[in-house]
C-alpha cells in the first residue's frame, strides 16, 4: 500500500462502506472495521446501514464517513494498511454509485 494517501484510503473507504451498508456484506464489513478500527466504528457502520434503509442519505453519510476515517488515520496512521486489505478488494463493486 506504500504510496496511497490517508485521505485516498478515507474516500475510498467512506465510498465502500456506504454502498455496502445495504447489503449482505455489511455483517462482514462490521467485523472487518472493527477489527480495524474499534467497536465505535463497528456499531457506527450499523446506524449508516439503518438510515440508508430509511431515506436516499448516500451523499451525505459518505461525506460523514470520510472525514470520520481522515481523523482517525491522522490519529493512527498505521491502521491504513488494514483499512485498504479489507476495503480493496470491493473498490470495483461501489464504482458504480
Amino acid at each position: 500500500m506504500a504510496g496511497v494517501s490517508p485521505q485516498r484510503v478515507a474516500f475510498d473507504a467512506a465510498r465502500v462502506l456506504v454502498s455496502a451498508a445495504g447489503s449482505d456484506l455489511c455483517w462482514w464489513l462490521c467485523g472487518e472495521i472493527g477489527r480495524c478500527l474499534g467497536a465505535g466504528y463497528e456499531a457506527r457502520l450499523l446506524e449508516t446501514r439503518l438510515r440508508m434503509e430509511q431515506d436516499d442519505v448516500y451523499f451525505k453519510e459518505a461525506g460523514c464517513w470520510r472525514a470520520m476515517l481522515e481523523d482517525a488515520l491522522r490519529d493512527r496512521p498505521d491502521v491504513a494498511e488494514c483499512l485498504y486489505e479489507v476495503i480493496g478488494p470491493l473498490l470495483g463493486a461501489s464504482a458504480g454509485r
